[in-house]
């Protein structure tokens, strides 16, 4: 039995572990409140271009100007502005509720390339074009890889905020910061990269000191309250295992369970 303290399971060959009898078994629902609290983070600080006003802060910038208010960076409220969100799980489903909270419009978009999966979704070129905001909440699939890359981002009309946590791999991060010099969008928040910790040629460590870009060290998922549940969670699953009765078993095995011998698998992507 392997026991993963993450949701995705992309990192394993779950049909390999089915044809050999052996459970693999996920944790879910763990962040529900932190990962759509810091995709919040991320919108407002780069709406509001707090990074930005911060380091002018501490450059001394404020003190040199001589004026009560200092201006040197665009502050966008949220109110009004469209929210695109890519992932319809419990997380992109939060993450909704927090933006409609704050008076946004929220658009659920299709899967890239399928039509006809009803009235939740807007039509996939269609949230490209009209959101101020995408977020992308979406498991790393196939048909997912790099789901956002220069031809998408042509089709942004309104210089949307990219916010990314979800899973590394979602968007091509070089077609990103392209995207970022040639004004097609007006930021990043990523919380994932395609490899992490990133790799020394990953094209956002080339723009990190921007205001308008915030990379974080996949810490979304790791508020103080969602590791208790994590670990609840793997703890219930091992139980379970030895008792006979597997819980949240990604995939069925082909064959009848072995003697009980589990693995705890690091998080991750």
């Amino acid at each position: 039995m392997i026991a993963i303290p993450a949701t995705g399971y992309d990192a394993f060959d779950v049909d390999a572990c089915a044809e050999r009898g052996i459970v693999v078994s996920n944790v879910r629902g763990y962040a529900v409140n932190t990962v759509p609290e810091h995709t919040m983070a991320l919108i407002l600080a780069l709406r509001r271009s707090l990074p930005g006003y911060r380091s002018d802060v501490v450059a001394g910038k404020w003190q040199e100007a001589g004026q009560f208010c200092f201006f040197s960076h665009p502050v966008r409220d949220l109110a009004g502005s469209v929210l695109g969100i890519f992932g319809e799980g419990v997380i992109g489903q939060r993450v909704a509720k927090l933006g409609e909270a704050f008076e946004m419009r929220v658009l659920f978009g299709a899967h890239k390339g399928v039509l006809g999966l009803g009235p939740l979704y807007t039509p996939f070129d269609e949230v490209l074009a009209t959101a101020d905001v995408i977020t992308l909440h979406c498991p790393l699939l196939p048909e997912t890889r790099n789901m956002l890359a220069m031809p998408e981002f042509r089709q942004m009309k309104k210089r949307p905020l990219i916010i990314n946590c979800g899973r590394g791999g979602l968007v091509d991060e070089a077609d990103l910061v392209k995207a970022l010099d040639l004004g097609m969008i007006s930021g990043i928040g990523f919380d994932c990269l395609t490899s992490e910790p990133p790799a020394p040629q990953n094209a956002l460590l080339t723009v990190l000191d921007r205001p308008n870009v915030i990379v974080t060290p996949h810490i979304a998922w790791g508020s103080i309250e969602a590791m208790q549940t994590v670990w609840q969670q793997v703890i219930c699953h091992i139980e379970s295992f030895n008792e006979g009765r597997p819980t949240h078993a990604v995939r069925s095995p082909v064959k009848s369970v072995p003697p009980a011998s589990a693995a705890i698998a690091g998080h991750g992507t």
